[in-house]
């Protein structure tokens, strides 16, 4: 068999879907890997802010009590400054009320006491079993008058901390923090010191650090110089910059480099002593799951582009059988009856279509004259918005049927991703005007109703207007007549606006239906169906009624047109529903939603306090990696109960079933965790969950009387 130049076409229109199917994923795949990235920079970024952040209130909550033990006691040594046998006892007693002190000594000046030539060195010690002994420390021949904490505090005359150092006693990290003693007279007699233990703050460090496997952490003093860190050797030489930063007590983060390793340091002052803490990431680490996922989604892309291939050269081969269509008609009318089925199988036919919603009712029929037919209709709800459309391709058969599967298809995919019907209609019309070589064209209508206000835009292009039925009856909805679509390229559609009312219902239909022909070649007419309108009825009741009269009104006539019709019955209700990612930007979604209830400000912060929380622990909990799932959020006022409902398709969890924290316990003291769900149960009067269908389902109720 030969290939004519139709084949030819044919091919060349697969070669181009392709290479544009090809640019399209690249797109996309381009923008999903920059959003992913900077998701997951943003999310290393909150942890370690976070972790500085918490770092700085331990220090400052941990350091400012020592302060406050230690000046208090160290009154009662200035009243008893000449009292040998008392003084001991007021440094066992400071560690006695103090657990974190693990040594806390008096080092009076020489001279201090006339009646003595040696120094006198009272000091308590807390053993490793946390055994206390008092002793007099000038006994053991060590020339205590040299240590920092003694000196500096003499020739300054203030308290002083010194960085964190490792205890001569037990080799373990401590920090001291030393006041000046005088007598009556405000003269110096010594100095009072308490070692406060600094395995927390490694500890700290270290925690602060493993989200990644060879992150580290580190802490400068303000001469730049490593005082505690969980990598030998601190900051890596080569980063004055970062460096210089900290020691300027700069906050924020820098890209730096070491033995060949890119990483991210994350930097900020803690405490008030002139300290700095960097936590160090290598950014391999950061983004190793991200780099296999993105080689993944390329082999299924690259995989994908093949498969699509492969399609296109099999309709190439299609089209080159159709040459012989007149010996094949059995086999014709039996592709006939499956491309029946198939166009049946693309609309939706299933109804109700959302049993669950008590604001909507829908129902549709479609009888085409032939085999395969040129009407639509389609409808889909997206971010608490009602996207519906009904067509008509002007001719009969198998080319009508194709531009209704591709009209619908364009329909489906623009409508997911837009916000305006015209729009939508616009670029559905630029490409069927790019493809129309048969010069068809489509008569539709599209409209998008928001259900939470009642509000539909719409846009029709050249169809047959809908009718409105209410409590006055039916009446014919006014639109612009915009040209039909596949006419003109750009073409400027029109698009309008109107408030559909509370338990109204829309009724599109396509002209098969007024102008349907009995024996005497007469139109069944606009007059005849609003008469079977008139009754009302939910939308299977209206449906169903026209087709009975249709029939009766026919009387077994041969149909020479598609009768398409499309009822919604729009009862009502403030609410809102949307699907975001598992990205904690997706929470900026809520306020909005909450806000469409209309609600006063008291109850509409607790509902947005609720909805946040519970988001959020789908979010971080639900799936393994950010933007790798998604999370449905519904909210619906159904009398005076507020229903919100939260959907997800990750991970099994209940977070019902975790027990109310512990409250009388400190926060340094109670473990992470809990509090959300715990706030969520404050908030809401009622919080269910089920796990339905590979999914999450949690449920929270409130009352608003």
């Amino acid at each position: 068999m030969k290939l004519n130049w139709s084949n030819i076409k044919a091919a060349t229109r697969g070669l181009d879907l392709i290479i544009v199917a090809a640019i399209l994923m690249a797109t996309i795949s381009g923008v999903q890997y920059y959003l992913t990235k900077r998701s997951i920079e943003n999310e290393a970024r909150q942890m370690a802010e976070i972790r500085l952040r918490n770092a700085n209130l331990l220090l400052e909550s941990a350091m400012s009590s020592m302060e406050t033990a230690v000046l208090n006691v160290s009154r009662f040594v200035e009243e008893s400054i000449y009292d040998k046998e008392s003084l001991p006892g007021l440094t066992r007693g400071m560690l006695e009320a103090n657990p974190t002190v693990k040594e806390c000594g008096l080092l009076f000046a020489p001279g201090h006491f006339p009646d003595s030539s040696v120094p006198f060195h009272p000091a308590t010690f807390r053993n490793e079993d946390g055994v206390l002994s008092t002793m007099d420390q000038s006994t053991n021949g060590f020339n205590y008058y040299t240590r920092q904490w003694y000196k500096d505090v003499e020739a300054s005359g203030e308290s002083l901390w010194t960085d964190p150092y490792l205890s001569m006693t037990d080799d373990k990290m401590v920090c001291t923090f030393s006041v000046p003693l005088r007598d009556s007279t405000g003269t110096f007699v010594g100095v009072m010191y308490a070692d406060i233990s600094m395995e927390w703050l490694y500890n700290l460090l270290k925690e602060g650090a493993s989200a990644y496997k060879n992150a580290f952490s580190v802490i400068l003093n303000k001469l730049g110089k490593s005082i505690v860190e969980t990598r030998a050797g601190g900051v890596p030489p080569g980063n004055e910059e970062l460096v210089n930063d900290m020691v300027a007590m700069k906050s924020g983060e820098a890209r730096i480099s070491y033995s060949d390793t890119s990483s991210r340091a994350f930097y900020a002052p803690i405490g008030k002593y002139g300290w700095s803490m960097a936590i160090i990431c290598p950014e391999r680490e950061m983004f190793d799951d991200f780099y296999d996922t993105v080689t993944m989604l390329t082999i299924f892309m690259l995989l994908g582009l093949a498969l699509l291939g492969f399609i296109m050269y099999r309709i190439a081969k299609w089209y080159r059988k159709l040459q012989s269509v007149e010996q094949k008609k059995q086999r014709i009318e039996s592709e006939l009856n499956v491309a029946h089925k198939i166009q049946l199988g693309m609309i939706q036919h299933d109804f109700p279509p959302y049993p669950e919603r008590k604001d909507l009712d829908i129902y549709a029929s479609l009888d085409a004259a032939k085999e395969v037919g040129g009407d639509l209709y389609d409808f889909f709800i997206s971010s608490g918005k009602l996207w519906f459309c009904i067509g008509d391709v002007s001719g009969k058969g198998v080319p009508a049927a194709l531009v209704m599967a591709v009209t619908r298809s364009l329909f489906r995919s623009e409508a997911v991703h837009g916000d305006s019907p015209a729009v939508v209609m616009k670029s559905i019309n630029n490409t069927l005007t790019g493809m129309n070589e048969s010069e068809m064209f489509v008569t539709a209508f599209i409209g998008k109703l928001d259900l939470a206000t009642g509000r539909l835009d719409f846009c029709n292009a050249g169809h047959n207007h809908p009718v409105i039925i209410g409590d006055g009856g039916p009446s014919e909805m006014q639109a612009c007549s915009n040209l039909p679509l596949g006419l003109i390229h750009d073409f400027p559609f029109k698009e309008e606006r109107t408030e559909l009312p509370a338990e109204s219902t829309i009724f599109l239909y396509t002209d098969g239906l007024t102008e349907a022909e009995n024996q005497d070649k007469d139109l069944f007419g606009t007059q005849r169906m609003n008469a079977v309108l008139q009754n009302g009825g939910a939308p299977e009741e209206l449906i169903k009624a026209t087709s009975q009269a249709v029939s009766g009104f026919t009387s077994g006539a041969e149909q020479n047109d598609d009768l398409t019709m499309l009822a919604i019955a729009y009862h009502g209700h403030k609410g809102s529903h949307v699907v975001i990612k598992n990205e904690l930007s997706g929470l900026s979604v809520i306020p909005e939603l909450i806000g469409n209830l209309g609600l006063g400000r008291e109850i509409s912060d607790k509902l947005n306090l609720a909805l946040e929380e519970a988001a959020t622990n789908s979010i971080l909990y639900a799936y393994d990696s950010p933007g790798s799932g998604n999370v449905d959020i519904g909210v619906i006022i159904n009398e005076n109960v507020v229903e919100m409902t939260l959907k997800d398709w990750g991970k099994p969890f209940d977070p019902t079933s975790a027990k109310e924290p512990d409250l009388t316990v400190s926060g340094m003291d109670r473990p992470v965790g809990g509090l959300g769900i715990f706030l969520v149960r404050k908030l809401m009067d009622k919080v269910e969950y089920e796990r339905k269908e590979g999914m999450n389902i949690l449920k929270m109720t409130k009352n608003i009387q």
